[in-house]
């Protein structure tokens, strides 16, 4: 096999955006790739490079193995290893799929080796649904955790925590936990936007704080909106304009923390490429929904 055609298709796109096409997170689909091996797939996803030059490689990379009529089966490859799960190439495979006349309007669903996620294909928004799981407050078994959290994101340790007013509810104040929907996530609250964005994140302190690849720092900016910013280099992802697996996990981590709860996150602002993120969370579990547009269809014209 020498040569097989993709799509480039952005997720999570704001609507509001002067250019919708500079807006998003954006993510290479190769929707007939049942014949590829585990290593070609890496290999491209490490070699691929998305336009515009805001990031080096793409987040991730979808290759789907099979679809039957109101159900497909994907991997999932970052730059450096493959996920069970993820949320930006979720909405956008199912989207493109449905673009190329091969997924109908409505529900379908999609195997990864997380199991079964349901999405939900509207006229604009295309929505997943997780159940997940949260762990307690880390600072509860981790007394030095805070500290270890502000100089891995090279921030003050007063940065750390949020106050759940903020985000219009009066309960106690929100600290950082592991939330899992569907691959563990580190949340990170923090007290406002210029913590947020004073963030600099070091790679090598960022591995030691979890068994989460990162970190997923949120702050309110008023009640239902959020503002966040996803670090991952240990996936060689040193920010992500979107995290649509992470925004899940807040979810999860907000609907056990202050109650259900329905939100908006901005993210990719630091990085010149907005994001809108839309969460409904609950005991139930979380859907996350965004919009996508299609960039351009491509070719791989050498497969390793």
């Amino acid at each position: 096999m020498s040569k097989l055609d993709y799509k480039i298709v952005s997720v999570f796109v704001d609507p509001k955006a002067n250019d919708p096409s500079e807006s998003g997170n954006l993510l290479a689909v190769f929707p007939a790739a049942n014949d590829f091996t585990a290593e070609q797939m890496q290999q491209i996803a490490q070699d691929l490079q998305p336009p515009g030059g805001y990031l080096e490689n793409f987040s991730e990379t979808v290759f789907v193995s099979s679809v039957d009529s109101d159900r497909y089966s994907v991997r999932i490859f970052t730059p450096r290893e493959e996920l069970a799960f993820a949320g930006h190439p979720t909405l956008g495979t199912a989207w493109a799929l449905r673009d190329l006349g091969r997924l109908p309007a409505g529900k379908v669903q999609q195997r990864s080796a997380a199991g079964v996620t349901d999405v939900v294909l509207e006229d604009e928004v295309v929505w997943f649904h997780r159940a997940g799981k949260v762990s307690p407050d880390l600072r509860d078994r981790q007394p030095q955790i805070e500290h270890k959290i502000a100089m891995a994101l090279g921030i003050d340790v007063a940065d750390v925590g949020l106050e759940p007013r903020e985000l219009g509810r009066s309960v106690n104040r929100l600290h950082a936990a592991v939330s899992d929907a569907g691959i563990p996530h580190l949340i990170v609250p923090l007290k406002d936007t210029a913590a947020l964005e004073r963030c600099r994140p070091v790679a090598s302190l960022l591995e030691d704080l979890s068994e989460a690849s990162g970190a997923y720092c949120v702050t309110a900016t008023a009640a239902g909106f959020v503002r966040a910013r996803g670090f991952f280099p240990a996936l060689g992802i040193a920010e992500d304009p979107a995290t649509g697996s992470a925004a899940a996990s807040l979810g999860i981590y907000l609907a056990a923390r202050i109650g259900p709860i329905d939100f908006e996150i901005q993210q990719g602002i630091e990085m010149g490429r907005p994001c809108r993120i839309g969460v409904k969370a609950d005991a139930d579990g979380v859907h996350i929904g965004g919009r996508c547009q299609l960039i351009f269809d491509t070719t791989v014209t050498s497969v390793p």
